[in-house]
């Protein structure tokens, strides 16, 4: 017994421990490598998503822009519709589920969160726009019925009130215009 070799036993020691550590270490570094890979195919989700919804935004800009630019030389050529962008979030919100931020810059993950925000408030102040002029265009007429107004009076009062929704086409040409520019910004970053 006393004649046990320990040095050959320390060294088989260290030997299987570095062994286990090595083997744990390239575990980590393959996983880290699967998760980055796993991140690379959700941000190219996310960026043809956004790519689709600059088209989107752009088309309803130009839309709305007529609309506004109309209503400020001639109002009575003008039928009051929004056209809502049907921006998606299909990609933000599965990346979103599949702890996504932990594989990308700050910086990228702090504007996609920004331009999905941007996306829900012009979402919400669509619907509750369009609830406002459909309600409206519906009721309108209605306004000055039982009200003895000449031709020439109703057309003034149609052209005045179509004249007060311009700021909301404003509104949202700006909000149109600032998710175009966190859209472009973004695209940048990929």
């Amino acid at each position: 017994m006393s004649n046990i070799k320990w040095t050959n036993h320390l060294i088989e020691f260290f030997t299987v421990v570095l062994g286990i550590l090595l083997a744990f270490g390239l575990n980590t570094y393959y996983n880290g490598k699967v998760e980055e890979e796993r991140a690379r195919h959700f941000l190219e989700g996310i960026r043809l998503e956004i790519e689709e919804n600059t088209e989107e935004v752009a088309e309803k800009l130009a839309y709305h822009e007529g609309i506004r630019d109309t209503l400020y030389t001639d109002p009575s050529k003008v039928v009051l519709r929004l056209k809502a962008s049907r921006v998606k979030n299909f990609a933000w919100q599965i990346a979103q589920e599949n702890s996504i931020s932990q594989h990308i810059p700050y910086e990228l993950y702090s504007k996609l969160a920004e331009i999905y925000e941007a996306q829900e408030n012009l979402q919400q102040t669509n619907k509750e726009a369009s609830n406002i002029m459909s309600h409206v265009n519906v009721l309108s007429p209605f306004y000055i019925v039982g009200v003895d107004v000449s031709e020439e009076e109703a057309r003034a009062f149609s052209q005045d009130y179509k004249k007060g929704w311009t700021p909301i086409f404003e509104d949202f040409i700006s909000a149109e215009k600032e998710l175009l520019f966190l859209y472009n910004e973004a695209l940048s970053q990929f």
